[in-house]
């Protein structure tokens, strides 16, 4: 695969992504965040392992390692996600979440024992008062900061698993990857509604809708197939192009979810988003030459 059709299939990936902050937050009005995450990855590893039974019986014990500790630290950041979206707008947790596009280098550079660049350290300034912006914003509506606290922790997480994603797949299948991962976090999820008050169902067709959409679009491809993208690319140029995931989910939380946009809110978007594009157009030309 070329280094245009991945990079193209990720930002299919991460549009089908942005779209799970909104259904996400419907589903929660009704039901935990531990069950939503339990039916939804049971659901899609279901349905992969059915569609693709023959690849994954022959993944080999690498394969199957790399997708458990991916599923693990996808769990993670989900469950991060997901209490934090209670509190917070989509459009603000999906802002929020994908700083990792910034947190990515920062990592490298800390793993690598160098100084980030300038203009790395100049983002982060300036998306840590968009962030800033976004906190006041939520604080003063809702009176909680817990949910911010807890969609940074997500952001944290996010980037790690970028990282880890594009460390292992060039070694496996990345495919096979995906669809253990997706296990693997159901597994987890499933567990750990048991002990969140209890496994929940979505109980109309509405709600069944919804968590389809997530299942089918956001997991079975958003998931499974960002390992395959990833494997043309490196860590940072994947990064770069989740800034397609905040755009969706805060073009939808206004416009179909009816989020207030006040003032604070627009100058915190418009902060991120540009922090995000203008280190698409520095970084991602320089950092795809082969």
């Amino acid at each position: 695969m070329s280094r245009t059709k991945a990079s193209l299939l990720l930002i299919l990936v991460f549009m089908a992504r942005g779209t799970s902050f909104l259904f996400s937050k419907s589903l929660l009005r009704d039901l935990s965040p531990m069950s939503i995450l339990a039916v939804r990855f049971v659901m899609s590893f279901t349905i992969l392992a059915v569609l693709f039974h023959k690849k994954l019986f022959h993944s080999d014990s690498k394969c199957i390692r790399h997708g458990m500790m991916l599923g693990l630290l996808y769990s993670i950041c989900m469950a991060f996600e997901m209490y934090g979206l209670r509190f917070v707008d989509t459009g603000v947790s999906a802002l929020i979440e994908n700083m990792a596009i910034i947190l990515v280098p920062l990592y490298v550079a800390a793993l690598t024992r160098s100084l980030p660049k300038a203009r790395t350290m100049a983002f982060a300034f300036l998306a840590i008062i968009g962030v800033g912006f976004l906190s006041v914003d939520q604080i003063r509506n809702d009176g909680n900061g817990l949910g911010i606290l807890l969609v940074i922790l997500a952001a944290m997480t996010y980037a790690v698993c970028i990282l880890y994603t594009e460390r292992i797949s060039h070694d496996s299948d990345p495919l096979s990857i995906g669809i253990i991962q997706l296990g693997t976090m159901g597994l987890i999820s499933l567990s750990a509604s048991f002990f969140t008050g209890g496994l929940g169902m979505p109980q109309n067709g509405e709600q069944w809708g919804m968590m389809l959409i997530l299942v089918l679009l956001c997991s079975c491809f958003g998931f499974a197939f960002q390992p395959l993208g990833q494997k043309y690319l490196p860590a940072e140029s994947a990064a770069v192009l989740t800034v397609v995931n905040p755009l969706t989910a805060s073009v939808l939380g206004v416009l179909a979810a009816g989020e207030r946009l006040t003032v604070l809110k627009l100058c915190g978007y418009v902060i991120i988003l540009s922090v995000l594009v203008l280190y698409n157009i520095h970084s991602y030309p320089h950092k795809t030459k082969t």
